[in-house]
């Protein structure tokens, strides 16, 4: 049986196998909403885990997504499964405005309302996918 590490990310709770590592760990924050009412704020959790010269970074904003993270291109668009629901898993060409290539996937929520960015650098896409499934909503 593989030994697991749980790490929480905002609303998310991530039980990753023991060799990732928190390269930047959990932090939560409010940030005001670039393009959203005067005065808008938003809650932003993040992290970033690393292994074997991998890099997995997750970010969740409660109640809506603070600013646009620049443009991206797709090559190439996957089905994939997070927190019991259908997403796409895009490899990248660009990525907040940056050319680079990654696997990203994002989620909207209704309960509780969020927005869930999930990006992977050196990642197969089996292994982003065993990394999604092992995502859960904390208590």
């Amino acid at each position: 049986m593989e030994a697991l590490a749980s790490w929480i990310v905002g609303i998310l709770v991530l039980a990753l196998p023991a060799d990732w590592i928190a390269a930047t760990p959990a932090a939560c924050r409010e940030v005001s909403v670039v393009h959203g009412p005067p005065g808008a704020n938003t809650q932003e959790c993040s992290a970033t885990f690393s292994r074997a010269g991998a890099e997995l970074t997750v970010i969740v904003w409660k109640p809506m997504v603070a600013r646009d993270g620049g443009p991206m291109a797709s090559v190439e668009d996957q089905k994939g499964r997070l927190l019991g629901q259908d997403v796409i898993v895009r490899r990248t060409s660009q990525f907040m405005g940056t050319h680079q290539e990654v696997l990203a996937t994002a989620l909207a929520l209704q309960n509780p309302k969020a927005h869930i960015l999930i990006y992977a650098k050196k990642t197969s896409a089996k292994d982003f996918q065993a990394v999604l499934d092992r995502i859960s909503l904390a208590k």
